[in-house]
C-alpha cells in the first residue's frame, strides 16, 4: 500500500491525536481537519512500479451527515512508460460520496501512475446534498492510499499465479490495507504481501534507519519500520512526531504547548516555539506579554503610569518611578507627598521638613498635606520636633 500525506492549506488545520487510553482510528501524523467547501492537494512523486493503482480515501466525519469529494488526478509531465504512456495526460475526475457511516471509500476508477513522475491528487470536500456551505462543518481526512492492482504484476500471471491470487482473496490480504490503521496481517498473507512488495520494488529494500532517530540499524521484515527513539516517527525514524521538536541523538522533546495560551499543540520543529494566542508569549505560550499579568486571563498592569511591568503572578507593579510606591504605584514613598494616582493631575513632591530628602538639613521621615489648611505636616525623625 502507498500512503500519501497532505500539507496544511487554507481552511485546513492539522489535528494531532493522542492515542493514550483511546482506540487509534488514524494513521501517520493525525488528521487534516477540512472545512466544508475547502480543498486538499496530495503530492505523489515516489511510485515504485508503473501500473494501475486503486485510490482509497480514509476519512472520519465529525457529524452524522454525508459528504462528497470532487477529486482530480493530474500530472504536468507526459507519461513515458509502456504501461501508462498510451493514456491521455488530461485530468481524470472523480465525484465520490463519503457516507458518514463509513471510514474509507474506494474511488470508482483506478489511475495509472509511473515512477519518477510528480502527480497531484486534488480534492474539494463538501457536505452532500446541500448548496450552502457551512463554515462550522468539518470532516477529518486521514490519508490517501494507492493500492496496487497486483494482477498486473509479473508474478501474478499464469496458472501458478492463479493460486496466489486465490489466496490473497480468500484471506482478504489486500483489504487489510483499507482500514485505518491497518490490522495485523494474517500469517498466510505475510508471504504473499512480501512477494508483492519484492515484485514492485525489484527485490528487498534496505532499512536505512536514521542513525540519530533510531535505536538500531535493523527494521521490521514486513513494512521496514525502524525502532524509533522517544517522540520520533517515520519508517526510517527520521523526523519528530507532531507535538515534539529538536530532532537529535536523544530523539525529540515534547512541545508541551500551554493548552490555554497556544493555538495548537504543534510547535516549530527546530526551536520548539509554540504558536501563541494573542496576549501570550514564551516558548510554550505560558506567560503574559510584557505589561500584563494573571495568565491565562492576562490583563494589563495597573501602575498609574509610573511603571510598565508588574509581577506576572500577583500584578504588583515593579520599579515604581517618580517617587511612588504601593501595589499599583498609587502612593508617594516616604519623604514625599501628593496624589500620584493617574488622572489626579498631581505628582509626588519632596517633603520640606526642612530641606528635602537626601539633603543635610532634612530631619523628617514623612509628611502629608493637611486636608483643611493644605499646610504640610511633617513627621519628624527621632530627636527632632516640629514648630
Amino acid at each position: 500500500a502507498k500512503l500519501c500525506r497532505c500539507p496544511a492549506q487554507l481552511d485546513v488545520e492539522e489535528v494531532v491525536r493522542d492515542s493514550a487510553g483511546r482506540m487509534v482510528t488514524w494513521t501517520g501524523l493525525g488528521f487534516a481537519r477540512v472545512r466544508d467547501g475547502a480543498g486538499l492537494t496530495f503530492h505523489v512523486d515516489n511510485v515504485p512500479y508503473p501500473m494501475d493503482y486503486e485510490l482509497l480515501l480514509r476519512y472520519e466525519p465529525e457529524s452524522a451527515e454525508d459528504w462528497e469529494a470532487v477529486v482530480s488526478v493530474s500530472s504536468r509531465v507526459l507519461p513515458t512508460s509502456s504501461r501508462c504512456g498510451n493514456l491521455l495526460p488530461s485530468e481524470q475526475m472523480y465525484r465520490e460520496n463519503l457516507p458518514h457511516s463509513q471510514r474509507y471509500v474506494l474511488l470508482s476508477r483506478p489511475f495509472c501512475f509511473e515512477p519518477s513522475t510528480p502527480y497531484e491528487v486534488t480534492m474539494r470536500l463538501q457536505r452532500a446534498g446541500v448548496t450552502q456551505r457551512h463554515p462550522g462543518a468539518f470532516i477529518l481526512i486521514d490519508s490517501l492510499v494507492l493500492l496496487p492492482r497486483v494482477s498486473e504484476l509479473p508474478g501474478f500471471h499464469g496458472a501458478e499465479a492463479a493460486a496466489r491470487q486465490e489466496e490473497l482473496e480468500r484471506y482478504h490480504c489486500l483489504e487489510v490495507f483499507r482500514m485505518a490503521p491497518p490490522h495485523p496481517l494474517a500469517q498466510a498473507c505475510a508471504r504473499l504481501v512480501c512477494s508483492v512488495s519484492a515484485l514492485m520494488h525489484g527485490g528487498a529494500l534496505p532499512c536505512q534507519c536514521d542513525p540519530q532517530g533510531s535505536r538500531s540499524s535493523e527494521c521490521q521484515v514486513q513494512g521496514g519500520q525502524c525502532e524509533c527513539k522517544p517522540h520520533v516517527i517515520g519508517r526510517r525514524c527520521d523526523r519528530c512526531a507532531p507535538g515534539s521538536y529538536g530532532f537529535g541523538p536523544l530523539g525529540c522533546s515534547p512541545c508541551t504547548c500551554s493548552p490555554e495560551g497556544s493555538v495548537s499543540q504543534l510547535c516549530d520543529k527546530v526551536s520548539g516555539q509554540c504558536r501563541c494566542q494573542p496576549g501570550t508569549v514564551g516558548r510554550q505560550c505560558d506567560q503574559c506579554q510584557p505589561g500584563h499579568w494573571g495568565f491565562p486571563a492576562c490583563r494589563p498592569c495597573q501602575c498609574n503610569g509610573h511603571a510598565e511591568e508588574c509581577d506576572p503572578r500577583t500584578g504588583t507593579c515593579l520599579h515604581c518611578r517618580d517617587h511612588t510606591s504601593g501595589r499599583h504605584c498609587e502612593r508617594c514613598q516616604d519623604g514625599y507627598y501628593g496624589n500620584p494616582v493617574l488622572g489626579s493631575g498631581q505628582q509626588c513632591r519632596p517633603c520640606p521638613c526642612p530641606g528635602y530628602p537626601g539633603t543635610r538639613h532634612y530631619h523628617g521621615s514623612a509628611c502629608h498635606a493637611d486636608d483643611e489648611t493644605h499646610h504640610i505636616v511633617c513627621l519628624c525623625a527621632p530627636g527632632y520636633a516640629g514648630e
